[in-house]
């Protein structure tokens, strides 16, 4: 039987035991006598999916096996983004995970290893005067990745609002509950200043972060392609520039609606944003990636007071423009 790794496989155990004696049996039938060997556990989601390392034909690769009939689904549509992806992010330095083998029966994916660490895990043993360049990367792949699905379309603003004002219920830790609702009261605001007929939308990566990129010290390649719907492009932009934020990753030590500023001009200037797109959608979206990931209850106090910070410089920049 294969190891299983402590990370947050520790978290559960047996269900980490139960997914690699599932996965060994798979696999043993799916790939049908074709070389393979299952070795460490590098993630598991209850009753959504198992991740392990291991090798596939003498190379090393990640297997990622569905725990659910809606897992399985989720497969499917990962594995038609990655391979429709795969031929135009096949080439350093930006990439995706080569796809290899796909079985829809039992959700069974099986991709090359993408090498190195997340990004913004390396970014913190890097000065800061270093971290702008593999940033100004990140923004690179975004724009490659993005580029080909791109156009402008008719604005759908009010369930991305819906949405946020949802999610301001939901925060357990009161000084950002407060802090929240002042900035969704700017949202609002905002919402009626940016009508416009127009937007920009693409194929979105749907979780797009840092640690969503692996960097090997010279390239990325991208992780967890989970869209296949059109999104506005800005969603995925303020996706990465708020989970910096909220985590104290502030290389310029300075701030643009509570992300670090340099970041936002550098997103921006590689997607070619125009002025409404600037400072109309982008912040709108960051207000919504601010209310939408509510904090655990047991959140460590760093991470909240970085919550804190970011929010109360985004309240005071929305105060200029709304």
């Amino acid at each position: 039987m294969s190891e299983i790794e402590i990370s947050n496989i520790q978290l559960y155990p047996e269900e980490a035991l139960a997914a690699l004696d599932r996965l060994e049996h798979i696999a043993t039938i799916a790939l049908a006598g074709r070389a393979h060997t299952v070795e460490k556990a590098l993630h598991l989601v209850p009753n959504r999916h198992a991740v392990f390392s291991g090798t596939f034909e003498g190379a090393p690769v990640v297997f990622r096996l569905a725990l659910s009939d809606k897992a399985r689904e989720t497969s499917a549509r990962e594995w038609a983004e990655l391979s429709r992806v795969w031929p135009y992010m096949s080439e350093p330095p930006l990439t995706v995970q080569q796809p290899l083998f796909f079985d829809e029966a039992t959700g069974l994916t099986v991709t090359a290893l993408a090498k190195g660490e997340g990004l913004l895990t390396a970014l913190w043993r890097l000065a800061p005067q270093d971290r702008a360049v593999p940033i100004a990367l990140s923004a690179d792949w975004l724009r490659k990745y993005t580029a080909p699905s791109e156009e402008w379309r008719e604005t759908n603003r009010r369930p991305w609002r819906k949405w946020a004002e949802q999610a301001v219920g939901k925060q357990p830790h009161e000084s950002l509950a407060d802090i929240e609702g002042r900035i969704f009261h700017r949202m609002k605001k905002l919402h009626r200043q940016i009508d416009f007929p127009e937007w920009r939308v693409a194929l979105a990566h749907g979780d797009f972060h840092l640690n969503n990129l692996f960097w090997n010290g010279t390239g990325l390649t991208g992780l967890d392609l989970g869209a296949t719907n059109h999104a506005p492009l800005y969603k995925d932009i303020a996706r990465a520039l708020v989970h910096m934020a909220r985590r104290g990753m502030l290389p310029s030590g300075s701030r643009r609606f509570g992300v670090d500023a340099d970041a936002f001009e550098t997103f921006s200037a590689r997607f070619e944003l125009n002025d409404q797109e600037k400072h109309g959608y982008l912040p709108y979206f960051i207000c919504f990636e601010t209310l939408i990931k509510v904090e655990h209850p047991k959140m460590p106090q760093a991470r909240i007071d970085h919550a804190m910070a970011m929010s109360k410089a985004l309240l005071e920049d929305l105060k200029q423009i709304t």
